[in-house]
């Protein structure tokens, strides 16, 4: 059974945007760039790192504006990529404000920790899209602020975080903890990890395809949208609704937890 679902979509920052551009500043806001000012200038570079951690370690990075991807990796490094863009009044101006960008590194044997620190400006903007492979065996941390979380054919644990922007998922298959602000939620699994599966969101669906032979234990709970099902044999537990779904999925097994305020839950199996 399917159901159809709408999101709510808030009006103001359209309106803010609208209101700026109305006094002759150039303002973008989306696809994790930020910027407020006259900006016709611009820079760009590139910066590379690679870390060891140990088996069973951390990984954690800190975006502001702009994407992070995780993919796996062919060594037992973790490989950085980062592309680096400044917008300023001039080419000059936006070479100087990329050059003031920290790039914070906490290098441990057990834990990285990497976290970029664009200066505060009002005039121009930086954003940074990370490129990240990691060896299996690492729990990753990814947060970003303005921009998206992209997750590809990774086995590893991770905790993806965002508040301006998506988190999607493609080929899982790890303990998985997503969670967005104004932004959907989608996921492809290959399987589900031992530590299940959580992801929230407050103004945004989620969507979620996993195996259909895949066993677990499945809560989703909606405020304002529907719940929908594809393909799924769920045995139901208590009172059921369309804002609300417990069940057992092929007999049970780890959690799958879903919830959205603004927004609806879709559960394909495939």
């Amino acid at each position: 059974m399917t159901r159809l679902f709408r999101s709510r979509v808030a009006v103001a920052p359209c309106c803010l945007a609208l209101a700026l551009a109305s006094t002759g500043c150039d303002v973008n806001l989306g696809n994790g760039d930020f910027s407020l000012g006259l900006v016709s200038g611009q820079s760009t570079d590139t910066w590379t790192r690679s870390y060891t951690v140990r088996p069973g370690g951390r990984f954690e990075i800190v975006n502001v504006n702009g994407l992070v991807q995780v993919e796996p990796g062919a060594g037992e490094a973790i490989e950085i990529h980062a592309e680096r863009r400044a917008k300023a009044s001039t080419d000059e101006a936006a070479k100087d404000l990329l050059g003031r960008v920290e790039m914070r590194e906490d290098v441990k044997p057990e834990a990285v920790r990497l976290e970029a620190k664009p200066p505060k400006t009002f005039r121009g903007g930086v954003d940074i899209k990370f490129f990240v492979k990691v060896p299996a065996g690492i729990n990753v941390v990814a947060r970003t602020v303005n921009g998206g979380i992209k997750l590809l054919s990774v086995p590893n644990d991770i905790e993806a975080s965002t508040t301006n922007g998506g988190v999607e998922a493609d080929q899982v298959s790890g303990t998985l903890r997503v969670t967005t602000t104004n932004g959907g939620v989608r996921l492809a699994l290959r399987g589900v990890g031992k530590g299940g599966l959580r992801a929230e969101t407050v103004n945004g669906g989620v969507n979620v395809e996993l195996p259909k032979d895949a066993g677990a234990n499945v809560s989703a709970r909606v405020v304002n949208g529907g719940l929908g099902v594809d393909n799924l044999q769920i045995e139901t537990i208590g009172e059921q609704s369309r804002r609300r779904l417990e069940g057992k999925l092929n007999g049970g097994g780890p959690p799958i937890e879903l919830g959205t305020t603004n927004g609806g839950i879709h559960l394909t199996g495939k």
